[in-house]
This record gives structure tokens, sequence and C-alpha cells, in this order.
């Protein structure tokens, strides 16, 4: 009996195909590979004694079903399908939306007084109204922006100009994306705006310009990484940026850019709001031009000046809030509450046009967010290893 029993067992044919739910069959060959050569040489494992002992562990993936085709000793084939067990896991999903808040207010004053005469005058530039463009009684400055007056008469002039400015700026940002653990996302909102960045004359007298394009909007990257008690850590990068229409520069160097930036590691709890960072900016600027020493006489003094103040103020803070998505309870959540923000938004636009506040349009509107099926497909929780 003990002759009969002590036989070496017989590996023709110990092949098993391992159908995957979760995990990528091309990535966890090499892992399996490895503890597979590691459980075949341990000490006390037992040894085939066939030709065939260097070829009992074959371990293949198949891309089109993501399956694995394993053959291996029976001792290593049940060590391997508890690995597979614990890798072929749900992974959790993180949801991360920055909150971009910036708050601009500005004003500003230009006054002065400008003098003229055939023998000379008074003349300030920076008003963008010089005073010799009144001749004749006649003013040419149809490009200028606000209040001028002024008059001439025989061999003297005067020009007043007064101009006043207030500006709001109110901006907010919320992208959001959802990715898995451990993987990089990234959003992307913008335009190509062309930049030029070269030219060249050619001895024809042809210019030739060329053109780069530079991506302005909003991006978002993110890495976030769940650790234990749902904290996570979250790699970030975060880029606001506009073409600033409002520059003086020289319009033949391009465009100017605003832009804002985070790079950021930082630490929070799924479901919390922490702020990644913000800038508090008050500019005040004043310049004078005035006439010497008529300029400096108390009230007279203002009649042989040109004042220009401008003050500015803005406020700029980015917030940060992740919320973990374990199952599709979670995930069918949070995807309802993004589509009823935007279809109650174009409801409100649809009662709008009934009030005739706005033009009516055929706008579509998004129908109700579709209801769980009944007969859901049965799907797992993703794992929580700091659990188990």
């Amino acid at each position: 009996l003990i002759h009969q029993l002590d036989r070496e067992q017989n590996n023709e044919g110990n092949t098993r195909v391992f159908y995957l739910k979760y995990a990528s069959a091309t990535k966890v060959v090499p892992v399996l590979t490895g503890i597979g050569e590691q459980l075949k040489d341990k000490p006390g494992a037992a040894k085939a004694k066939t030709a065939s002992a260097s070829t009992d562990l074959n371990i293949t993936a198949d891309e089109s079903t993501n399956s694995l085709v394993i053959t291996a000793q029976p001792n290593v084939m049940n060590s391997l399908e508890k690995v597979i067990d614990k890798l072929d896991i749900r992974r959790p999903q993180v949801l991360v939306e920055a909150i971009i808040a910036e708050v601009q207010d500005g004003n500003g004053l230009d006054l002065g007084v400008q003098w003229t005469s055939k023998h000379g005058g008074v003349q300030f530039g920076a008003t963008g109204l010089p005073i010799s463009q009144i001749k004749n009684g006649t003013m040419k400055g149809a490009s200028f922006t606000g209040l001028a007056t002024g008059f001439f008469n025989g061999g003297c002039g005067a020009l007043v100009t007064a101009l006043s400015t207030d500006g709001k700026n109110d901006i907010l940002s919320t992208p959001s994306v959802v990715t898995l653990d451990n993987k990089e996302a990234s959003f992307n909102v913008g335009q190509d705006v062309p930049v030029l960045s070269g030219s060249q004359t050619t001895s024809g007298d042809n210019v030739f310009n060329s053109v780069e394009r530079k991506t302005v909007g909003t991006k978002l990257k993110i890495v976030p990484q769940i650790n234990d008690g749902d904290m996570i850590h979250l790699k970030i990068e975060q880029e606001v940026s506009s073409v600033d229409n409002s520059a003086t520069e020289d319009s033949s160097l391009g465009p100017t850019f605003n832009t804002r930036t985070i790079n950021n590691e930082v630490m929070v709890h799924s479901g919390q709001t922490v702020v990644l960072g913000g800038l508090m900016e008050n500019v005040t600027k004043q310049s004078v031009s005035k006439v010497p020493l008529l300029g400096d006489i108390p009230l007279v003094g203002q009649l042989f000046r040109y004042t220009s103040q401008d003050t500015s103020k803005r406020n700029l803070m980015v917030f940060i809030h992740t919320t973990v998505l374990r199952d599709d309870d979670n995930y069918s959540a949070a995807s309802k509450e993004k589509y009823d923000q935007i279809r109650v938004r174009q409801m409100q636009r649809v009662e709008e046009k009934k009030l005739g506040i706005v033009e009516p349009s055929d706008n579509a509107v998004l129908p109700a967010f579709p209801a769980a099926s009944t007969a859901p497909v049965k799907t797992h929780a993703a794992r929580n290893p700091f659990k188990e």
C-alpha cells in the first residue's frame, strides 16, 4: 500500500484559466511568475523528475479576455490561486474637486490741466490726450476715454481732462476629476492662443512670421494615494491662465498672460475641504506731473499739475475637496449630484425664457438622471486592505 501511494504526481493537464474582474492580466503575470518561481524552488517542495521539470510553471496572459492561463504543480497552483484572489480586487476611486475663488477690485482717478500758447506750453503726455491736439478750437481725440474740455483763444489755450474708473472681477472655477487610487489624472479646459515667436525678412522684403501656440485656461493634474482611515496623500498641479487684455505693452510683442499655478502635496481626509494656497494683494500707484514752483502753490497749483492714482486689490484662494468612492452607490451619488447641478441650471434658463428675461431658443434640457436598474449587475465594493 505504501508503494502504491508513494508515487510521483502526474502534472500533465494541470492547467487552469482565471478570468480577472478588476486587475489587468498583463500586469499580474510578472508578479505571479516571481512568486511561482520562489514556491517551486522552496526547500521541501515537491520536485518533478520528468523531462518537463523545467517547464512545469507557465503563466500566460490573454489580453482579449483579460484572463490568466496557468500551468503549475498542484501545490504551486493552490498558492497562486490565493494570490490572484488578493490581487484581483476592485480598487477604490477618488473624486477630487478644486475650488478657485478670485476677487479683484480696482479704481482709478486721472485729473489734470494743460496750457499752451504761441510761445510754448505745458503738456503732460500721460493724459493720453496732449494739448498739442487742440488747434483752432478743434480737438482731435476720438480715442480718448473720459471728460475733456478746453479752449483756444488767439495765443492762449487750456485743456482739462478727467477720468474716473471702477472695476470689479469675481471668478469662481470648480474643476473636478475622478481617478483610480495611485493613478494620475488630468483635466484641461481652455484655448490655444497664437504667440509670435519670431520674424524674418527675406531679400525681397517679404516678412515671414513664426507662430507658436500657448494653451490658456484651467488645468488640473492629480495623483491620489489612499491610506489607512481614508486619508488621501494628494499630489496636485493646478493652473489657471488667461490673456490680459488690459495690458499696455507693445502688441507687436504678443499677448500678455496671467498665470496662477500651485504645485503641492497634501494630506486630506475623505470628505474634507482644505486650502492649498492663496494670495492677498493690495497695490496703490500714484503719479504727479506738474510745473515746477507753480504746481506747488496751494489750491492754485492744481491748475498746473496732472495727478493719476490707481488702487487695486486682489484676493485669490485655492481649495481642494476629496471623496473616496469605494462602490457603485458612492459613484452613482456623486455622478447624480453633478448631473443635477447642470440640469437645474438648464431648467432655470428655460424659466427665464418664459418670463422674457432672455431671448427664446431651442436649447435642450437634460433628462432626469436615470434610476438604477431593477436588476443591477452584482459587483463588490472596493476592499479596504487596512481593515482586513
